[in-house]
């Protein structure tokens, strides 16, 4: 085993521990749905192709779709959660490859256990959280010293596997590092392929974007700003990565006074990176890469900022992927991590009253393993899996056989979902909310309300064809005649509340699956 690999094994273990201390009672088998992470047992590709699903799935949905075919489903999504923590707390810890190994595990601890990895792991953004743990290995070979061209590239390229694998917001948090690291290596050759790299990454999201129209609502500018989750205000908590717009997907515990201890961590490691990379360029690059996602992330905190973005979206919809802003704070995440592991380096180097000459003195040991210890025990909320909100379990034996039948159903047409709503709550899902799950169960095209609402503020669905069924919907009368003509064929009610009146709006529409939080018609054709 060569020396480079033996150094990787510390990091490699300390983020599947973390893994393991995450999940918790999670790694039972059963899938954990929160929110958008919705995994199904076997998702058929007619859900998953470029072309049929959003391109906010696309390749995502596509790779877990062929894996599933090798796996379980449910170990499939445990393993992709795990990578996370292991390629993240391992990235670090290679980045800080001149380190002591106290001080690259503290930084690879930090980067994997904080409040960024931990509100969107409980929103669900697993995709967007891959391309955040391949950001310490796409920059680690982007500044690699110079070697052969093909090495290189290849380097780069095997890098970038999780956030191609993400899609188009892990490929933008990406983009965000990996431009600037490329430009400061003061190479046209590397630079070019860098960028040549990273758009052939970003094809598989970026063709059917362009293909399929997608609205996206402006007034989700607002809606989904960045946060105050702190008592140090919107700017003060981005600072310390979290400032998630939703605030149901906060840690449990974090976010009072007991903050500030976090606060303290992180102007230590701003300090750790200003006093030592900053100056010896160690990271070329990534400082800059830092401030702009911060100041991409506070965009939407004044209504100046709010008010550009709203007509950026107006004229391209692209621009949406600016609306969700907190995410692009992961550059500078990956700056806190690695400056956190050079401040405790620095603790850890021997002064002249050291126990044994070379070697560092107990207090610099004992700052180290604080250091490591230091983001787990400041932010508890993420363990037991994520303090019991990612709880595994089974889909109803009913909605898998409903799914098997309307898929081998010979009648042609799509499914549309009711209510008329993004997300549910089912009591088999312990009342945890998650996305609506038939739309990644069924190999048909399925028409559902993918307009998030937040709090009070409702935004218009990013299909089109949602967009045109929306007030026929809403208006309360009879649906039939109008779904005909969508091309819907099946309607499925997944609403657990009692008195539903889905049949009584679809005149001539046969029940074919009828029981408790399901109810499967096929209409007249």
């Amino acid at each position: 085993m060569s020396a480079t690999i033996r150094r990787q094994i510390p990091g490699l273990v300390t983020g599947l521990c973390l893994g393991l201390l995450a999940l918790g009672p999670g790694l039972r088998r059963g899938f954990l749905l929160s929110y958008d992470m919705v995994f199904v047992p076997r998702m058929p590709f007619g859900a998953a192709l470029p072309g049929l699903a959003p391109p906010r799935a696309v390749p995502s949905d596509l790779v877990i779709a062929v894996v599933s075919r090798i796996l379980p489903g449910d170990i499939v999504q445990k393993l992709v959660l795990l990578a996370i923590f292991v390629l993240g707390c391992a990235g670090v810890a290679a980045l800080l490859d001149r380190e002591p190994v106290l001080a690259r595990l503290a930084g690879g601890v930090f980067y994997a256990w904080n409040p960024y990895v931990g509100e969107r792991l409980i929103i669900g953004h697993w995709a967007l959280l891959l391309g955040y743990a391949g950001l310490p290995w796409v920059l680690r070979a982007v500044v690699s010293p110079d070697e052969a061209p093909w090495r290189w590239t290849g380097r780069l390229c095997l890098s970038l596997v999780p956030a191609v694998i993400g899609g188009f917001a892990a490929m933008a948090i990406t983009a965000l590092v990996l431009v600037p690291a490329a430009l400061f290596t003061r190479s046209a050759r590397r630079a070019a392929i860098a960028l040549a790299v990273l758009a052939a990454g970003s094809l598989p999201w970026l063709i059917p974007s362009l293909r399929h129209a997608v609205y996206a609502d402006p007034g989700g500018v607002a809606a989904f700003a960045a946060r105050a989750d702190t008592p140090f205000g919107s700017p003060g908590s981005l600072l310390m990565l979290g400032g998630i717009w939703n605030a149901l997907t906060v840690p449990k515990g974090y976010g009072g006074g007991w903050s500030a201890l976090w606060l303290i961590v992180v102007i230590v490691a701003l300090a750790g990176y200003l006093a030592q990379a900053w100056p010896a360029r160690r990271w070329p690059g990534l400082g800059l890469a830092a401030l702009a996602g911060l100041l991409i992330a506070c965009i939407g905190v004044t209504a100046a900022g709010r008010d550009l973005l709203r007509s950026v979206t107006e004229a391209w919809p692209g621009a949406a992927v600016l609306r969700d802003a907190q995410q692009f704070v992961a550059p500078l995440a990956l700056a806190e991590a690695a400056g956190l592991g050079l401040a405790v380096a620095w603790a850890m180097r021997p002064g002249p009253s050291g126990d044994t000459p070379g070697r560092p003195d107990r207090p610099g040991i004992t700052l180290a393993v604080l250091a490591v210890l230091a983001p787990v025990l400041l932010l508890p909320g993420l363990a037991g899996g994520v303090a019991g909100r990612l709880r595994p379990v089974w889909y109803p034996a009913g909605w898998l056989a409903a799914a098997r039948m309307i898929d081998a159903s010979p009648d042609r047409g799509g499914v549309l979902l009711l209510p008329w709503e993004t997300y549910r709550a089912p009591y088999w899902n312990h009342g945890e909310v998650v996305f609506d799950p038939w739309s990644k169960l069924l190999a048909r095209p399925v028409i559902w309300n993918d307009g998030t609402k937040v709090g009070e503020v409702e935004l218009a669905p990013d299909d089109p064809r949602a967009q045109r069924l929306g007030g026929v919907i809403r208006d309360g009368g009879p649906l039939t005649g109008a779904l005909r003509a969508a091309g819907i064929r099946f309607v499925i009610d997944d609403t657990d509340a009692p008195g539903r009146r889905t049949g009584a709006r679809l005149p001539g529409a046969v029940t074919v699956v009828d029981e408790p939080g399901l109810t499967v018609y096929r209409l007249p054709g």
